[in-house]
């Protein structure tokens, strides 16, 4: 018997999934809203029918926090305004189907069958792979959906595409999609498409005999020939020369090649990781790439998000960037202040973890000798961007501030911060009081959430009303669930 949460604020659709559910021998939890769903949902489920429109947000837009509920439940979006952008945007978000309305009862049944079988008939490798990720952190739902395909490709042989922003990480995703593979033993062969010379291209690649071209005063192998039984890494693929693509799409499909110069063609046994930060799509709807080489490079799309939308993550990697560089620098180990995590978290880091790394080795270099990371070590640039940020937070406070026409002047201002009486705690039990660490943690479980909630979701609040900063925020909402 399966869990199936059902997410719709029409009646007549909760009732009838709830009739299909009761006929199939399922049970079925019904919630008008997203709010009340999350809270159903932290029981176990199978299966998400969610609905798009509801009355406090998109669906769409919490697909990721429905999947990544306990049971790792599978997500059927249902929609009555259906289009192909938002199917899109559903399925490569890993939903499992996307239904629009009006349906029948039969199209639901049918749905529930299919995916009900699907999780009884999947291997359990798929889902309990171990990911040597090679330094690469994050739990949030974007960095957790690309952890767990990545663990999907090291068990295949599938070419692999990996999207992401200059920085995000994709050289260490694709080694350490190497790593787990079969092929760990053998080479992994690295080619970056941009700076490769235009007029020398096919020589990397493919290799060439002595007396080739000017210049060819000896046989060399290629690249190609080179990752035979390990690994091709092509970084940026996007800057591939289009002169080349199509002889690289033979070789891609073939895995056989003829070198420059030679009449017979070698073979080469070689697995496709391609990583871009352009939009291949786009450039294949212009003419700027081969179409039918796209196709071949999208086995398994991995796409990585940026450092902007994993903030949460920030203060660990952090850590992790100046731990790693005190040891190999023999410096004395450091930690950061609350102002320098303050300017991180808000920083929008254009360069992503790349960026991040680079300016923390910066400020262990400024720091020397001592043991604490201040603002003064960071970049210029970063501390210039805080005071802006700064500046225009207290502008904004004072026009706030500014009384309307005929406000009565002399009243003071009250203290708005919520009381600490306000926020009750959980009460023991006289017949079987729990342990103190277990009380404390369910006590600050209880201040963090209803904090959250007199915030509105507003970290700046949340870290006011609760006297914290920020990062020492976001550690607590990580903790606690949030």
């Amino acid at each position: 018997m399966a869990r199936v949460l059902v997410v719709d604020d029409e009646a007549l659709m909760r009732t009838m999934a709830q009739v299909i559910c009761n006929r199939l021998g399922h049970e079925v939890v019904l919630a008008g809203s997203i709010a009340e769903a999350l809270r159903l949902g932290r029981d176990p489920v199978d299966v998400v029918l969610l609905d798009v429109w509801l009355p406090d947000g998109n669906g769409l837009e919490c697909q990721a926090d429905f999947a990544h509920l306990p049971g790792s439940p599978d997500v059927v979006i249902i929609t009555g305004n259906g289009d192909g952008d938002a199917a899109e945007a559903a399925l490569r978000s890993g939903a499992w189907e996307f239904l629009t309305k009006p349906l029948q009862m039969r199209d639901i049944e049918q749905c529930l069958r299919h995916v009900l079988q699907f999780r009884q008939n999947r291997p359990p490798s798929s889902e309990q792979l171990v990911v040597d990720s090679g330094h690469i952190l994050g739990s949030g739902p974007g960095m957790s959906h690309a952890l767990k395909l990545l663990g999907q490709a090291a068990k295949s042989e599938v070419n692999v595409l990996l999207l992401g922003e200059t920085g995000v990480g994709k050289e260490l995703f694709a080694r350490a999609l190497f790593r787990n593979s079969a092929r760990a033993a053998r080479p992994f062969v690295t080619v970056d498409c941009a700076s490769l010379p235009e007029s020398l291209v096919e020589s990397h690649l493919f290799g060439h005999s002595r007396g080739a071209f000017t210049g060819a005063d000896r046989t060399r192998e290629g690249l190609l020939l080179a990752a035979d039984k390990g690994t091709l890494f092509l970084d940026e693929v996007g800057d591939l020369p289009q002169p080349i693509q199509g002889a690289f799409l033979r070789a891609l499909e073939l895995r056989r090649f003829r070198p420059v110069g030679e009449v017979r063609e070698v073979g080469s046994d070689f697995r496709l990781v391609a990583a871009t930060n352009k939009n291949l799509e786009a450039m294949a709807a212009e003419g700027a790439f081969r179409a039918d080489l796209l196709y071949r490079l999208q086995g398994l799309t991995i796409v990585i998000p940026p450092l902007r939308e994993r903030r949460d993550e920030i203060p660990a990697l952090a850590r992790q960037a100046i731990s790693r560089f005190c040891l190999k620098n023999d410096q004395p180990g450091k930690s950061l202040s609350d102002a320098v995590l303050d300017i991180l978290l808000e920083y929008p880091w254009p360069g992503n973890v790349r960026q991040l790394i680079h300016c923390l080795e910066r400020a262990c270099l400024a720091a020397g000798g001592g043991d604490l990371l201040l603002p003064a070590h960071l970049p210029t640039r970063m501390r210039v961007d805080s005071v802006r940020r700064r500046m225009c937070r207290e502008q904004s406070v004072a026009m706030d501030a500014v009384p309307a026409a005929g406000e009565n002047l002399a009243e003071p201002l009250g203290d708005t911060r919520p009381a600490a009486q306000a926020v009750p705690c959980p009460s023991i039990e006289n017949a079987a009081p729990p342990c103190l660490r277990e009380w404390k943690a369910r006590a600050e479980k209880t201040y963090v959430r209803q904090v959250w909630d007199l915030s509105g979701g507003d970290v700046r609040k949340a870290a006011g009303v609760a006297g914290i900063s920020r990062g020492h925020w976001y550690e607590l909402m990580k903790k606690n669930g949030l």
